[in-house]
């Protein structure tokens, strides 16, 4: 591997803005990184290869110009395999490997079940990169990290770039402001309220412990408007720890994550699901009144400690016995719009397990679904009004060095070339109200909504 140096900067916004509405430009970072205590973040574009996961058991792959198509029952399984032996230095998260998204619907093929809701053909886009720019905030450094297996006509694309930035930091130049987008609700209160009281019906019948009940909201968009426009605008409002934006083959994910769903390094497992939620109040006083009730809520604790106990299950299947261990249960941890409940659940990944069998024996994550989580994600699937795409699955990345990280995909939005899609929603339990229910799914994504708009109607 091949790293050059560039001119350091407080985030890679400047550097990834050249690149973001190239094909496959990628972006996993947290925002304001001093503020939220992340080290790293990395982007890249023009990746290699690029696999979708297609809905019949088969996978499209694109190199160089050329489609196949690959007959496997274990997308994840199959996509370990086309990671290189390589021996890489360990003290960069990223440098080359595979990153990308899964859809929430790539679950149900997991969990043996059949979504009644039409969903794109294409159920995951993961591509291949073989150069990334890596920024350290610790050292206050950044590299371009070039692979071995980076073609020639990449490499001069690549250096080409490199030339033009390295004797100084881009400019940041604002996007124009888009136009106030119009929001309508995918659900009305009444149809939601419906919904709501069969998922009571199905919990108080001893059927699942708890599900998450969610519902989209729509705008439509100017084709010409760029999603790096879109983007931009979306993160000078709200900031976020596991944010990423992807431009896959045929839609774009954009996304202010506050979640982490599983990262491993050096064979150390971290999980942290949130559960349990609060609104950020008017004065610090309101704000600290709600950040302790949401701290004492029996509700929202036994909410966040069922999820807790369905991750720790599903982590056992690739950790070493007696390795799995919750050194933090419903923390309080405040984001920019909202109080969340945070736990931490830590284990040590299986001798002969990968990161990917770790990623699919887990997904999707227990936050988004409920417990038992076969049964929630059938019930999901009967009362939710349409796929969730992309939302509520997961955007991860796995380094050649072995490291892996992941988030889960709330605050998210989806472009198709004309439409934004956002949703957001809630765990639903035995003592939970439908018009606060309501309320929170909408609050939890009024930010995003905000940002770039106006909604009509809650």
């Amino acid at each position: 591997m091949q790293r050059l140096e560039l001119p350091y900067t407080e985030t890679a916004r400047p550097y990834f803005a050249t690149l973001a509405n190239e094909p496959g430009a990628i972006w996993f970072h947290s925002g304001n990184p001093a503020r939220a205590g992340h080290r790293w973040e990395w982007c890249s574009a023009w990746p290699d290869t690029r696999y979708k996961m297609l809905a019949n058991q088969q996978v499209q792959r694109e190199h160089q110009g050329k489609t196949s198509v690959i007959d496997t029952h274990d997308f994840l399984g199959w996509l370990a395999t086309q990671q290189p032996e390589l021996a890489i230095d360990n003290d960069l998260p990223f440098t080359s490997g595979l990153a990308g998204h899964l859809n929430y619907e790539a679950g149900h093929g997991l969990q043996g079940l059949t979504g009644r809701h039409p969903s794109p053909t294409c159920l995951a886009s993961i591509d291949r990169y073989n150069w990334s720019l890596v920024i350290d905030h610790e050292q206050r450094r950044s590299f371009l990290c070039l692979s071995e297996h980076l073609s020639e006509t990449l490499r001069r694309r690549v250096i080409a770039w490199f030339e033009t930035h390295r004797g100084h930091t881009p400019e940041r130049h604002s996007e124009p402001a888009i136009a106030p987008l119009n929001w309508r609700s995918g659900m009305s209160r009444e149809a939601y309220q419906q919904r709501f009281a069969t998922l009571k019906n199905y919990i108080l019948a001893g059927d699942i412990y708890q599900a998450n009940l969610t519902r989209p909201w729509y705008a439509d968009i100017d084709t010409r408007i760029t999603d790096w426009a879109i983007y931009s605008q979306l993160i000078d409002r709200v900031q976020a720890p596991y944010a990423v934006f992807h431009r896959a083959a045929d839609h774009t994910l954009m996304s202010v994550s506050p979640e982490r769903f599983i990262t491993v390094n050096q064979g150390r497992i971290i999980t942290q699901p949130i559960k349990g939620t609060r609104p950020r109040g008017a004065t610090p006083e309101a704000d600290q009144r709600l950040a302790q009730e949401l701290e004492l809520s029996e509700k929202d604790r036994a909410e966040n400690l069922m999820i807790v106990d369905l991750l720790r299950n599903d982590l056992s299947r690739n950790a070493r016995a007696g390795s799995v261990k919750v050194p933090e249960l419903c923390k309080p941890v405040t984001f920019s719009n909202v109080h969340h409940l945070v736990s931490t659940i830590t284990a040590d990944l299986a001798a002969g397990a990968t990161p990917l069998d770790l990623l699919r024996d887990a997904f999707p994550g227990g936050s988004i679904t409920g417990a038992p989580k076969r049964r929630a994600m059938e019930i999901i699937d009967e009362l939710e009004v349409c796929a969730r795409g992309p939302y509520c699955g997961t955007a991860f990345w796995l380094s050649d060095s072995g490291a892996f990280d992941s988030n889960i995909l709330i605050r998210s939005l989806l472009r198709t070339p004309n439409q934004l899609m956002c949703s957001g929603g809630g765990g639903i339990v035995a003592d939970s109200l439908a018009n606060d229910e309501y309320e929170e799914s909408a609050t939890k994504v009024a930010h995003i909504l905000n940002a770039l708009g106006t909604v009509s109607g809650r």
